[in-house]
């Protein structure tokens, strides 16, 4: 009914609202049977066709801030300076209503007819059964699955497209404006341009979108931008007032789904879509799309490519063209580049092969002494000096010292293995740097 204020029930009357017509009453070929809301702008019927006995919603025009009803059921205004804010309310609610009649679209509010009586307007037209979309998320805990997304921007962007076909947008997309029936399929109910014409200033004219192109042109722009709203709407469950000079800053789709993680897991949206609902509202007004067709382009899996996560390549540095020794460090670093890299050929893949290594049991085999030149060769190799008169040691009757024999392949066992040690240590560290 109104974009500003939801469909009260009867009862919850709002403040300075006029009084409703009573049950039994007759408007031309309908007897009114229930009174289902009242806004500050209007009534909502359930009615009956008095030749057919089919149920129909009637809507009557009824501003309660300037007007009331007398004891004949007449409209009368409360004050005759209100009397041209009335009139322009009333043309527009006319208006509103012959547009409506001319679409005959599952997902667009349908008009039967329109008249006037009593002082005001009324128009007809097919009682609905369900609810709004903002009453529907606002009570719900879920949000709105992938395939009720998809029905909910199908029905809105078909009634759009039916509208603009003919000139006409609608500029009042909003989850209260949604009427949400069996089977989760959308209607957009009436532009409730009403308001507007009534509250205008009386030294800035109301003027009337269906006659003015350039402004139905901005109209489509800002519908467009709403749908993308109710759409996040129908996931976040937060809604805020669009405003068509500025940019709305809504929360990515990204925190609202780890917000709602545990209700949001197994809806399974597709993350084009999502995205593409974050680009359409994030888009400033000067870059949104300007048609129907530019907005389904941007929700197809085509329009929305994600950037798929890839792992970060290191280099494999160039294998040494020599050995190196094995006390160095750049043979260190050879060896682990030559560990990371997977071999593409027979041909690079080299055994590794350690020296030969003694045991502690094995035997040494006897060395036969080198031949000695001089006796100075004789004392480096540990040797006894011979004897003899002249002397250079001991006198002859004295015993020599006991000489100590050594094992020269076991201080070589020695020598290769501390250098091993040494050098798997080092390979130790400088993988614990690179890959630890």
């Amino acid at each position: 009914m109104n974009l500003f204020e939801p469909l009260q029930p009867p009862g919850h009357l709002p403040v300075g609202a006029g009084h409703a017509l009573a049950p039994g009453a007759m408007l031309e070929d309908f007897e009114i049977t229930q009174v289902l809301g009242l806004t500050s702008f209007g009534a909502l019927y359930l009615a009956n066709q008095a030749t057919s006995g089919t149920p129909v919603a009637l809507k009557e025009y009824l501003p309660a801030a300037i007007a009331t009803r007398n004891a004949d059921d007449v409209i009368e205004l409360s004050d005759p300076s209100h009397e041209e804010a009335f009139h322009r309310g009333l043309q527009s609610f006319i208006g509103e209503a012959l547009a409506l009649s001319q679409f005959n679209h599952p997902n667009l509010l349908h008009v039967s007819c329109v008249w006037e009586g009593n002082g005001t307007a009324y128009r007809a037209m097919p009682y609905l059964l369900g609810t709004s979309l903002l009453a529907k998320r606002s009570t719900s805990r879920e949000p709105a699955s992938q395939a009720q997304l998809q029905l909910l921007l199908d029905g809105l962007l078909g009634a759009l497209e039916t509208l603009n076909a003919t000139g006409i947008g609608h500029g009042q997309i909003e989850p209260v404006n949604v009427f949400m029936i069996e089977g989760d399929q959308p209607v957009l109910m009436d532009f409730d341009s009403v308001h507007h014409a009534v509250q205008s200033d009386i030294l800035t004219p109301y003027v009337d979108a269906y006659s003015d192109p350039a402004r139905a042109a901005q109209v489509l722009v800002g519908d467009l931008h709403a749908i993308a709203a109710v759409l996040h709407f129908a996931i976040s469950g937060q809604w805020s007032p669009l405003n068509a000079k500025e940019l709305v800053r809504h929360e990515p789709l990204a925190d609202v789904l780890m917000r709602l993680k545990d209700s949001a897991s197994a809806l399974g949206y597709a993350p084009e879509f999502l995205s593409a609902i974050d680009i359409a509202l994030a888009a400033p007004p000067a870059d949104r799309p300007r048609s129907v067709a530019e907005f389904r382009a941007l929700f197809s899996p085509q329009a929305v490519k994600l950037p798929r996560p890839h792992k970060i390549k290191r280099p494999i540095p160039a294998r040494p063209p020599t050995d190196y020794p094995l006390n160095s460090s750049e043979s260190v670093l050879a060896l682990l580049a030559n560990f990371d890299r997977s071999p593409s050929a027979a041909e690079d893949v080299e055994p590794f092969e350690s020296p030969a290594v003694p045991t502690l049991t094995e035997e040494a085999e006897p060395a036969l002494p080198p031949m000695r030149t001089s006796l100075f060769d004789a004392m480096d190799a540990g040797d006894a000096l011979p004897q003899d008169g002249v002397g250079y040691g001991r006198a002859a009757s004295s015993k020599p010292s006991p000489i100590v024999p050594t094992n020269r392949g076991r201080q070589r066992a020695l020598l290769v293995m501390s250098v091993l040690t040494l050098v798997l240590v080092c390979v130790g560290l400088v993988g614990w740097r690179l890959f630890g």
